[in-house]
């Protein structure tokens, strides 16, 4: 009995105008998002490789000196772009596409036996470009045609198109009554409709899919592994939950009334509620209600007031210099200890400062999950290597590269028997040239099981939303007068 009232069903969505209608829709939008991504990843991926072998020219030059390297570091470590951008832009623009990598310069050259004593402090990373939190950061943005923008407000809204009527429509004309009249349980005929609308608009997502795809590598964009097919497998299935989310909405609101044209308002204020109004409201409040608050200033300037400066000319600093002897004198290990210092206390506030500057965006995306759009987002970009998340798990990649790169050098001066071996004192580190090839270079990835750990909470709340939905209408339905 279900699969004949699931056949009936689904022939009569498919024959219908509204059918028609959902798949020329979804199929145009997916064409013009394949046609615009061809072109803006191929300028951003022409701009991701000049920017890298600028950086790496640079690196090059600074390894005729080991000290040039404890002072300049790798520079600028650029963050990769997402081949799957098209399935997720995740307000890419609106975030730095590089973490900086800076010596932490020196705010006045203390004075040592009336000659000035020329010291820097060294490379480290500062996070430079992270921008002020902006809207864009925390809820969903539809500029540009992607994958998240159909899934989130086209098929939502197609979804509730198709179910407005499901049950309240056939109240109307009475052919719900002639239905139940054949001995056929009422979770049945639930059961149907909602597979059968889920066929009809899944047969529409994946014939816009197909078509994206083809197109693409058609045009020798898309040239995928198989760690990234299977991130388009898991954003595909998040994009058939949430349809699901909706179509159990227009199904549970169609028991609620007896009216199809009630049911239809009902579910577009819910839906611009949802999808529009909520993630919009919420970012802008909990952006508003935490501002970034850091004591002190990420700069050299900041140390000396502190006191850090202070700490060390109370033990000598200021009274003599570091000398290129071995043993080392306890001046060199004593400007060793400071320089050293610094940079870990300078790391630590960058951070700290970075984790102010993030904090509000994190609460307002938690906040923004009751919104199953923002849900569907925060998955999508998590498997398409966007988004907020995705600039995050790019800076802990920087983090650890910075940790190789400092171990690296650690090392190099170990291998130079001329050297004193003091780190982070020009007068205690090797001076000689390095081999270019022997520095480890900065490359960013996305992994694939980070991708879809990230993506398991919200892909468990859309299933919890959905589970709610069709449990609620179940019961509707079975109350319902008929």
């Amino acid at each position: 009995m279900l699969w004949h009232i699931m056949k009936r069903e689904l022939f009569e969505q498919m024959s219908s105008l509204r059918f028609a209608f959902a798949m020329f829709l979804t199929v145009f939008l997916m064409v013009v998002n394949a046609l615009c991504h061809i072109d803006d990843y191929k300028r951003q991926q022409a701009e991701y490789a000049r920017a890298v072998s600028e950086s790496l020219a640079k690196l090059e030059q600074n390894s005729t000196n080991l000290y040039k390297l404890v002072l300049n570091g790798p520079g600028e470590l650029h963050k990769k772009p997402s081949l799957l951008s098209f399935c997720a832009h995740g307000s890419e623009n609106n975030l730095p596409k590089f973490a900086s990598g800076k010596r932490a310069g020196w705010g006045r050259s203390p004075v040592i036996d009336e000659e000035p004593y020329n010291v820097s402090g060294i490379w480290r990373l500062k996070y430079g470009g992270f921008p002020p939190v902006k809207a864009t950061d925390i809820f969903p943005t539809f500029l540009k045609i992607d994958w998240i923008l159909i899934i989130s407000n086209v098929l939502s809204f197609l979804a509730l198109v198709l179910t407005f009527d499901a049950i309240s429509g056939e109240v109307a004309h009475g052919t719900l009554r002639l239905t139940l009249s054949n001995s056929v349980a009422r979770r049945t005929v639930l059961t149907a409709k909602f597979l059968s609308s889920f066929i009809s608009l899944g047969t529409v997502f994946i014939s816009g899919v197909l078509v994206n795809l083809l197109l693409l590598h058609l045009s020798g964009t898309l040239q995928l592994n198989a760690q990234e097919w299977n991130r388009i497998g898991g954003i595909f299935v998040v994009g058939l939950v949430y349809i699901s989310v909706f179509i159990a909405l227009g199904i549970l609101i169609s028991t609620l009334v007896s009216n199809a044209s009630t049911s239809l308002v009902i579910l577009l204020l819910i839906w611009v509620i949802w999808v529009i109004l909520v993630p919009s409201m919420l970012g802008t409040i909990m952006g508003g209600l935490n501002r970034p608050s850091v004591r002190g200033d990420p700069n050299p300037a900041y140390f000396i007031r502190d006191g850090l400066l202070d700490r060390y000319k109370a033990r000598g600093l200021d009274t003599e210099a570091p000398t290129r002897t071995y043993p080392p004198t306890p001046a060199t290990l004593l400007w060793a200890e400071f320089l050293s210092e610094e940079a870990r206390e300078g790391a630590k506030l960058n951070k700290t400062y970075l984790n102010a500057q993030t904090h509000q965006i994190q609460i307002a995306r938690e906040f923004n999950r009751i919104s199953p759009t923002a849900i569907a987002q925060y998955a999508i970009e998590s498997l398409a290597g966007t988004g907020f998340q995705r600039h995050l798990n790019f800076l802990k990649n920087a983090e650890r590269y910075a940790d190789e790169f400092n171990n690296f050098l650690i090392s190099a001066d170990r291998a130079d028997p001329d050297s004193p071996h003091v780190p982070f004192v020009r007068e205690g580190m090797s001076d000689k040239p390095v081999s270019f090839e022997s520095i480890p270079k900065f490359q960013d990835r996305v992994r694939l099981a980070k991708a879809f750990k990230g993506a398991l909470l919200d892909l468990t709340l859309l299933l919890l939303f959905f589970t709610v939905l069709f449990a609620a209408a179940n019961v509707s339905f079975q109350r319902k007068e008929i």
